[in-house]
C-alpha cells in the first residue's frame, strides 16, 4: 500500500532538488527519505529517479507519480482542513522580512501567531528583498513582507501599504529649515542601502544619476545603522520617515528638505499558493491588520 509519508516525499525531493534538502525541509533525517523513496520505488518496474543526473531529477515515470503525489497531499490538506474547527497550522512556520518590519510591527505579528497558535515552531529570518525573494523562490523561508512581487503563478501577492522616504542628517550637519540646493546637498557624503535592498533600483535616479556626483558614498546593508551613522554626521542618507521619527523627535536626526522628490516605497506579502495556502491567507490578513506604515506603533530604537 502507497502511503502519504512516500508521496511526500517524492514531491519535496522533485521540488526541492536533493533527499537532503527534502529531510531539511521535513524534519527528517536523509536515511528516512531515502528509505520512503526507495519502498516507493520498490512498487514500479521503472526507476523513479534518474540517479546519473548531479541533483535528484524525476524520469518520465517520476514525473507521473510526482503529479498524483501532489494531488493526494492537497487532498489531504483539505482533509486536515474539514477536520479542524479552525486553519490548520504548519507544525514550523518560516517568515522572511525586511530590517524595516524588524524594526517596527515584527514582535507583534510573532506575539499574535503565538497566541492563536502556541505550537507552531516560528523561524523569522530578517534579509535584503533580494536575499528574502531568492529563499522564497528556493522554498527555503514559507512567507515573504518586502518591497517586492513576483508575478510566477505560484506566488500569492498581497499589498500592504506604502512608505514615505526622506533626507536625514544630523543636525551637525544641516541646522536649519532651509531647502538645499544640489550643490548644497552634493557636499555631503551620501550614506545608502548596500546593492541587494531594495531602494538602489527605486532610488536609481538619485544614486546613480550623474548629475548629482556625490564627493563620497558609504554603502551600508542594514538601515538602522545607516540611522546611526547619519545621527553620528558622517553623511546625509535617505531613510522612511515614519520608521525613524524617533531619531527626529530625540534630535539625533533632522528631516532635510531638497529640490529632489524621492518615490514612496511600497511594501507587499508574498507567499507560495501550494502548501498551507488558508493558513498563509490568514497570515496575510493579520499582518495587513497590524502593519502600520504612518509611524503611530513605529520604533527605531
Amino acid at each position: 500500500m502507497f502511503t502519504l509519508k512516500q508521496m511526500e516525499a517524492l514531491y519535496w525531493v522533485a521540488t526541492l532538488g536533493s533527499f537532503e534538502a527534502a529531510a531539511s525541509y521535513l524534519n527528517v533525517t536523509q536515511s528516512t527519505i531515502s528509505k520512503r523513496i526507495g519502498e516507493l520505488e520498490s512498487r514500479f518496474s521503472v526507476p523513479l529517479f534518474d540517479r546519473s543526473a548531479r541533483q535528484s531529477v524525476l524520469t518520465s515515470k517520476g514525473g507521473d507519480i510526482r503529479d498524483i503525489a501532489e494531488q493526494m497531499l492537497r487532498l489531504n490538506d483539505r482533509l486536515v482542513l474539514t477536520a479542524r474547527a479552525s486553519v490548520a497550522p504548519p507544525l514550523r512556520f518560516r517568515l522572511g522580512v525586511t530590517d524595516l518590519v524588524a524594526l517596527s510591527w515584527l514582535p507583534e505579528l510573532l506575539a499574535t501567531i503565538i497566541d492563536r497558535y502556541p505550537d507552531i515552531s516560528l523561524e523569522p529570518e530578517i534579509d535584503l528583498t533580494a536575499g528574502l525573494m531568492e529563499r522564497l523562490t528556493d522554498r527555503k523561508i514559507d512567507f515573504v513582507i518586502c518591497p517586492r512581487i513576483t508575478q510566477h503563478p505560484q506566488f500569492i501577492n498581497m499589498r500592504l501599504g506604502e512608505i514615505e522616504l526622506v533626507w536625514m542628517a544630523s543636525p551637525k550637519l544641516c541646522g536649519d529649515d532651509q531647502v538645499l540646493k544640489n550643490d548644497e546637498l552634493l557636499r555631503f557624503p551620501l550614506l545608502i542601502q548596500s546593492t541587494g535592498s531594495i531602494l538602489r533600483p527605486i532610488l536609481h535616479d538619485v544614486i546613480d544619476n550623474p548629475k548629482l556626483p556625490f564627493a563620497k558614498t558609504i554603502s551600508c546593508n542594514n538601515m538602522a545603522a545607516l540611522a546611526e551613522l547619519a545621527a553620528f554626521g558622517l553623511g546625509i542618507t535617505i531613510l522612511p520617515k515614519a520608521f525613524f521619527s524617533k531619531y527626529v523627535s530625540d534630535g539625533r536626526l533632522r528631516i532635510v528638505r531638497t529640490a529632489i522628490d524621492l518615490p514612496k516605497l511600497e511594501y507587499f506579502i508574498t507567499y507560495r499558493n501550494d502548501y498551507n495556502g488558508a493558513f498563509f491567507e490568514e497570515i496575510a490578513e493579520l499582518c495587513r491588520a497590524l502593519c502600520d506604515f504612518t509611524g503611530r506603533t513605529a520604533s527605531a530604537g
